[in-house]
């Protein structure tokens, strides 16, 4: 559990041997290159070249519209699942080589295929505009050309909107003028005159707008023929654009994932040549990182032969330098990381809070969802996935797993499945009685919810108090014994004070004159009320004296910074006000366990409801509300959970701004990099 001790390495190697030795450290696979400013040139070329892969490959993954994400559903069900690609090479410009041995020929036939749809579109849309104007004179026979060869006659034919067709008549004082109507509102108008009257008959026509009807070359001078020759060069041409695009569909059926394959190993590469530095040497390179302290003498066996190496010293605990954090989680506490991540890495030297969020999250789910029935459909639902999905997906799978035995536990004790009573069928101790029936009717039980609601306070009471224990931990360790003493080991004592405070209150029957004076036992702990409550007033008050002189005590033994008798106060006071808000919204935010609870008690009533009125028809009604109730509710819970974490717990003390731990060499469920020989 925890962080492991990582060893800060050098290496220094000839420029001319620098890819050999990137190889060796892919290999070894457990290094995390530190960011230096150098750049080795020949590095920096081989990552030009990868990167220009990548680009390409996702290119043609964009074109080709291929699925590069699996996703869940097709995980859980089995669709179009990939093989995941092994590329072999000897060194990375042979791997290069080898993907773009690949990559180049399906990028020149996609390519070749893109331009040409890229041109037929073209010809389409140009052709698409003919013959829509063409379409309007599919039944006329006029001979263009004859028109235009007649010496004697000024014969002019011409499409006109319906609207202006009487005005430009009137217009044309000369010659005789013939029209026919179209569709969509346009003529088609013919004006016929002597030769000499050509010129003025053009002035008018052109001053109005009308333009000559004209025929593309290449295609027949007669409109209705040239409607026909154009409508089936379209259908041509979509018929051929219709096989580029199934030749496409095919090329991405049969090598969408070997380019999503080729785009990830380029990336791989790219990343790699990316991280590892050269340093400013001119002659031989620099290359630092970091490996896992336990793997010192593999590193130095494996490289020492052939380079100068220098293993730094430290225990990983020190937060300078850009150190990365490496989990040693293993088995369930691995999978909870995912929880943890979600806050950010631990940087180094910080607690991990992965043991705490796994026993806690799982308790707080299994409280806020306590069903028997349900919490089995959620661990049958995790058992499935777990053998069907892959990689990180398979940690969310065992997380799912634990909450739903997390759940079937809780309602196991509370004698609930399905929000049906179980203590009848099967021995369950049913601990509490959230439901009771009076003449029918079913109501909660305020005495029960009261006892649910005390013992969740009390959970995230013990909760709070864990987070602020670990607090001082992380400050001692730190060496901050200043800030650990005097602010947050008050800070602890003041808040369970303040709890013995509370239930002295209560015990006094909320008057706080009998505090000091009440002889009655005190609730949960039985003791006499005024004995806790001497214990929580002085004990708090000792504590806000701490919390205001504290900073200046520490100050003077040496264990702090020297801090003026005004600004010691007044840092405490703001101290003292900032902790009675928190300490009563933080414990005061457990409540919603218990209400979580009742929220999922009164829908379970509602829906059973069905039962009574129906009987075994209600079933499928039962099935459908009991899927939802799991989908609806339960990513509820999950959430309200983790702001428990986020907000009540973290914020103690956890921070989270480290940088993961990254080794060189990684796979993806599409590819996977080996160098070897």
């Amino acid at each position: 559990m925890g962080l492991a001790p990582l060893a800060e390495v050098s290496i220094i190697a000839p420029r001319h041997r620098l890819e050999n030795l990137l190889k060796e450290l892919y290999s070894f696979g457990d290094f995390h290159a530190k960011a230096e400013d150098g750049r080795d040139p020949s590095l920096h070329q081989l990552e030009h070249r990868a990167e220009l892969g990548a680009v390409n490959a996702q290119v043609l993954i964009q074109e080709l519209k291929v699925k590069d994400q699996i996703g869940i559903m097709d995980q859980l069900f089995g669709k179009n699942l990939p093989q995941q690609k092994v590329f072999t090479a000897e060194d990375v410009r042979s791997l290069l080589d080898e993907l773009d041995s690949n990559l180049n020929p399906l990028k020149k036939r996609v390519d070749e295929l893109l331009q040409k749809r890229k041109e037929i579109e073209e010809q389409i849309t140009e052709l698409s505009g003919v013959g829509e104007a063409l379409s309007m004179l599919a039944e006329t026979d006029i001979d263009i050309s004859t028109l235009q060869g007649l010496k004697r006659f000024y014969v002019l034919l011409a499409v006109v909107s319906s609207s202006e067709a009487g005005e430009i008549k009137r217009s044309l004082t000369e010659g005789a003028v013939v029209e026919k109507p179209l569709r969509d509102g346009y003529t088609l108008m013919l004006v016929a005159a002597r030769r000499e009257a050509g010129e003025t008959l053009d002035r008018v026509l052109k001053s109005l707008g009308v333009k000559p009807l004209s025929i593309p070359a290449g295609l027949p001078q007669i409109p209705s023929q040239a409607y026909a020759a154009v409508s089936d060069k379209i259908e041509r041409l979509r018929a051929e654009a219709s096989e580029i695009e199934k030749t496409l569909e095919e090329t991405a059926r049969t090598h969408g994932s070997l380019l999503v394959a080729l785009r990830d190993g380029y990336e791989i590469v790219r990343q790699a040549l990316q991280r590892l530095g050269g340093g400013g040497l001119k002659h031989f390179a620099l290359v630092k990182g970091y490996i896992p302290a336990e793997k010192k003498d593999e590193f130095l066996g494996k490289f020492s032969p052939s380079y100068p190496v220098f293993i730094g010293g430290g225990d990983g605990h020190s937060d300078h330098g850009g150190r990365p954090s490496l989990t040693r989680n293993r088995g369930l506490l691995a999978a909870f990381e995912k929880i943890t991540f979600i806050q950010g890495v631990p940087r180094p030297g910080e607690l991990d809070p992965t043991p705490y969020v796994a026993l806690f999250f799982s308790i707080f789910y299994g409280i806020m969802f306590a069903d028997m029935g349900q919490g089995l459909v959620i661990l049958g639902f995790a058992l499935f996935m777990l053998r069907k999905v892959m990689g990180e997906l398979r940690k969310w799978a065992i997380i799912l797993a634990v909450l739903g035995i997390s759940s079937s536990i809780t309602g196991f004790l509370i004698g609930e499945a399905f929000g049906f009573k179980i203590s009848g069928t099967l021995p369950s101790p049913a601990l509490i009685h959230l439901v009771e029936e009076h003449g029918g009717a079913k109501t909660f039980a305020i005495a029960e919810v009261q006892r649910l609601l005390i013992f969740t306070i009390f959970l995230g009471v013990l909760h709070l108090v864990i987070g602020y224990t670990l607090s001082i931990v992380k400050l001692v360790r730190e060496r901050e014994l200043g800030e650990a003493l005097f602010v947050k080991l008050p800070t602890l004592a003041m808040y369970i004070f303040g709890i013995l405070f509370g239930l002295a209150f209560f015990g006094a029957g909320g008057e706080m004159a009998s505090i000091l004076s009440s002889t009655s036992p005190a609730p949960l702990i039985n003791l006499p009320t005024n004995q806790v409550g001497a214990i929580g007033v002085y004990g708090s008050v000792a504590c806000i004296v701490v919390l205001m002189v504290g900073r200046l005590v520490a100050g003077y033994t040496g264990l702090g910074h020297r801090v003026s008798v005004i600004s010691s106060v007044g840092q405490g006071l703001l101290e003292v006000l900032e902790n009675i808000i928190h300490f009563l919204s933080n414990t005061i935010s457990y409540a919603r366990l218990t209400i979580l609870l009742i929220v999922h008690a009164a829908l379970m009533i509602l829906l059973n409801s069905a039962w009574e009125a129906l009987g075994p028809v209600s079933i499928p009604l039962l099935v459908i509300g009991n899927i939802g109730i799991i989908l609806l509710e339960g990513m509820m819970v999950f959430i309200q959970s983790m702001r428990l974490h986020i907000y009540e717990f973290f914020s103690k003390f956890y921070e989270g701004v480290g940088e993961p731990f990254r080794r060189l060499a990684y796979e993806t469920p599409y590819t996977r990099i080996r160098l070897e020989g």
